[in-house]
């Protein structure tokens, strides 16, 4: 409990902002406020303004200890959060003596700033300035971003040295376009800072400023200038705010696929996923997160081939891009298909070598296995395909060797057409009008067919993403 002296003083009417309170009545901040003093003055004579950030450890505490009984979760609350919180004019951020974060967003920010009573004067404008900038370049970095919604509480504690220097009435300099209501007496330091808080609260620069003095040489009697920025209330609305926007973060959190959407939106996406892959846990989750959409993606093509309304078009577009279905030994798709004069490839698969696959789809609906002289054979289909496949491979060996030099001087392109390789994608034994000749025939008779080819290989679309979806370990597999 607090004294009852000071209880009544915080409640009278501020009346001269400079009104004093009962000189018997015992601050609760005054034991950490001493010890901070002390660890930051260990020359007293010498003044300026000096963050604690260094040695807060005694009002910290205090402020801590106070914030939980006033309900926020002490898990939440971060004294030496090393991290800084974004500013919108600062690239490297600032770092705030407390934060208090409510799943990873800050949604409690507080300075802590001590000014001795030497070079009061001359230092207010530095010091006003300091706090402007502070909570300035935070609240637009939370404007522009996607949680501009959970602004967070922004304090400021201020402890002032009082001494002559500082209560001592003195005339200001006078300012171009000088607010009319605006009192032309003259001010001591003490009531200056008094006027500049309230302004900073008043035009919502801070959620709140617990303004303190400190009387070093009366035993270190510390007081509150004015009572709607005492210690009490400073607390007790930076835990409303903070419940406020909890229970606010909690009903507007979103999805995890919406969350994705909203960061696939920012313009430093690519550096938010290398930040992302840096540690083992986001690089695990990352990986996790690739093979899940994969296997949809896997999913829904193995539901597009056993459509009946979908042929070598409806494949093509779907296959266009996903290089990785056809295995771990491709590193992506040629930026051009017709690398060749005359020929327009499907799919120019680049191998890791620098080589290409040239991949020729057909529909999902071709007969694939036929019946001739009691055995099976592949079907006039298949052949047309590993000719038109061949007549690919042909015309690269015998114009590769003169193109690659071109293309890599006009199209800065750089592939090796003499190693090149085809694959033909046709038909799947799921599809209706298939099921008279069952898949493990159509296995073992596309496999004898493909032992006697060297440099084409033939596959069946189930072939294909049955084994798209091994690779991504489907079914528990690794």
């Amino acid at each position: 409990m607090w004294p009852v002296s000071l209880a009544r003083s915080l409640s009278d009417p501020p009346g001269n902002m400079s009104c004093m309170v009962d000189r018997d009545a015992q601050h609760p901040a005054t034991d950490a406020v001493r010890a901070c003093w002390t660890r930051h003055y260990s020359r007293p004579d010498e003044g300026g303004a000096v963050s604690i950030r260094q040695a807060w450890q005694p009002i910290m505490q205090f402020i801590t200890d106070d914030l939980v009984r006033a309900g926020v979760d002490a898990d939440s609350i971060h004294t030496e959060l090393r991290k800084s919180l974004p500013s919108a004019y600062s690239p490297s951020g600032k770092l705030w003596d407390l934060v208090v974060l409510d799943n990873g967003v800050p949604i409690a920010a507080m300075e802590i700033v001590f000014q001795s009573g030497t070079g009061a004067g001359p230092n207010f404008r530095n010091r006003i300035s300091e706090a402007v900038a502070d909570s300035i370049g935070l609240l637009q970095s939370y404007r522009r971003s996607t949680v501009a919604h959970l602004t967070p509480f922004i304090g400021r504690m201020f402890v002032l040295e009082e001494t002559t220097e500082t209560t001592k009435p003195r005339r200001w300099p006078h300012q171009l376009l000088e607010d009319p209501a605006a009192t032309t007496a003259p001010q001591s330091v003490l009531d200056r800072y008094t006027s500049a808080f309230r302004e900073l609260i008043g035009d919502g620069t801070y959620s709140n400023i617990c303004y303190l003095t400190f009387d070093r040489k009366n035993d270190g009697f510390v007081r509150e200038p004015c009572p709607d920025m005492g210690y009490r209330k400073f607390i007790q609305s930076a835990a409303d705010r903070i419940a406020q926007l909890r229970k606010l973060n909690k009903e507007s959190s979103v999805s995890a696929v919406e969350f994705g959407r909203l960061l696939a939106q920012r313009d430093d996406i690519a550096d938010v996923v290398s930040g992302l892959v840096s540690t083992p846990e986001g690089l695990s989750a990352a990986e996790a997160a690739v093979i899940n959409q994969r296997r949809k993606t896997v999913a829904a093509l193995q539901k597009l081939a056993l459509d009946g309304g979908s042929n070598e078009t409806t494949m093509q577009k779907a296959l266009k891009d996903l290089y990785w279905v056809f295995g771990g030994q491709y590193v992506g798709i040629a930026e051009r298909r017709d690398l060749m004069p005359l020929d327009q490839h499907d799919i120019p698969l680049v191998c890791a070598d620098g080589s290409l696959q040239i991949v020729e789809l057909k529909g999902p609906e071709c007969k694939v296995v036929e019946r001739h002289r009691n055995h099976f054979i592949v079907s006039s289909e298949v052949h047309k395909a590993v000719g038109q496949c061949m007549n690919y491979l042909r015309t690269m060996d015998e114009t590769g060797m003169g193109l690659q030099t071109v293309h890599e001087n006009d199209l800065g392109i750089s592939y090796d057409y003499r190693r090149a390789g085809g694959i033909v994608v046709i038909g799947h034994p799921g599809r209706k009008g298939s099921t008279e000749i069952e898949r493990k025939q159509v296995e073992q008779t596309i496999r004898s067919y493909n032992s006697h080819l060297s440099r084409v290989q033939v596959l069946t679309y189930a072939d294909l993403l049955d084994s798209a979806e091994r690779a991504l370990g489907v079914g528990g597999q690794p």
